[in-house]
């Protein structure tokens, strides 16, 4: 992973200088003397954390949070205050600064904290991005969310349920647990790419009854940013298709655009229930049978 980057703003070239060699070899790193030579940098590239002094000429500090503040491109980068003058710079953290460190500053806390909050940035980044899970269904590709998925494992030898629709008529064994299997590409009503035996089984994560979606491959899970999935209010012709009752958002890729579907939407639950009622009492006779 490449060095995370900081632009440190002061006008004190002692002070540039000592902030440089306390984050040098964490950081990469680009200075500025004062807003307006700073602002002019923010605008060529944004970085990942500001370091920023108050009382600078032409442009002071407050003037530097304001413009980041406004600016949505800018407006996620945490900016540290370090600056002598405390009041001003309990206001700042009111204006949207992450942090204060007053002068004069040690090196190991300049680090600990910049760190922190660079820590902490990414940590609310990842709690934005939308983790899905893609399957291949014959030549379509779409994804689920993972927060649905349990676990992916090959496809197991299955045993004929005795009612069912032609996509939901197959039973296996997990860890002791009836799971019902629910074949993706019937569902859908299109052709499997792939021989059963490569075929993956993506058992879903519930409270109660077990369920497979029995798919022809699955991708390694992948998260997408919120600006690249479009929820399904705003797709054009959500209502068409084969997807249209099962479809969340579409989510842009680079192999292109995909459908984010909801699972549990590819089988009614009055059939659900059914098939469960028909594998507890199964497996009631089972048992009873036992110890006969």
């Amino acid at each position: 992973m490449s060095r995370p980057r900081a632009l440190l703003i002061d006008d004190s070239e002692a002070v540039l200088a000592f902030e440089t060699a306390a984050l040098s070899g964490h950081f990469s790193l680009r200075t500025a003397l004062d807003g307006r030579e700073a602002l002019a940098k923010l605008a060529v590239e944004a970085p990942d954390l500001v370091v920023l002094d108050l009382s600078m000429p032409i442009m002071n500090g407050e003037e530097v949070l304001a413009h980041i503040a406004s600016d949505p491109g800018l407006v996620d980068i945490p900016v540290l205050i370090v600056s002598s003058e405390s009041e001003r710079a309990r206001a700042c953290l009111a204006r949207g600064a992450r942090a204060f460190l007053p002068k004069p500053i040690r090196a190991d806390e300049l680090l600990a904290t910049s760190t922190r909050l660079i820590d902490e940035q990414r940590a609310a980044k990842r709690r934005e991005l939308l983790a899905c899970l893609p399957l291949k269904v014959g030549a379509m590709e779409m994804a689920i969310s993972l927060d649905a998925v349990d676990l992916v494992v090959p496809q197991v030898a299955t045993t004929p349920l005795a009612f069912g629709p032609p996509y939901l008529r197959e039973v296996f064994d997990l860890y002791g647990a009836p799971v019902l299997s629910l074949d993706l590409a019937a569902r859908l009503g299109v052709e499997h790419a792939s021989p059963l035996v490569e075929r993956k089984l993506v058992v879903l994560r519930q409270q109660a009854t077990k369920l497979a979606l029995c798919v022809d491959d699955v991708r390694d899970p992948e998260e997408i940013a919120p600006e690249n999935v479009v929820r399904r209010e705003h797709v054009a012709g959500a209502g068409h298709g084969s997807l249209r009752d099962t479809l969340v958002a579409v989510i842009r890729t680079a192999r292109g655009q995909i459908p984010l579907v909801e699972p549990r939407a590819f089988v009614a639950p009055e059939l659900l229930d059914s098939l469960v009622a028909w594998l507890a009492a199964r497996s009631a006779d089972e048992l009873e049978g036992q110890w006969e």
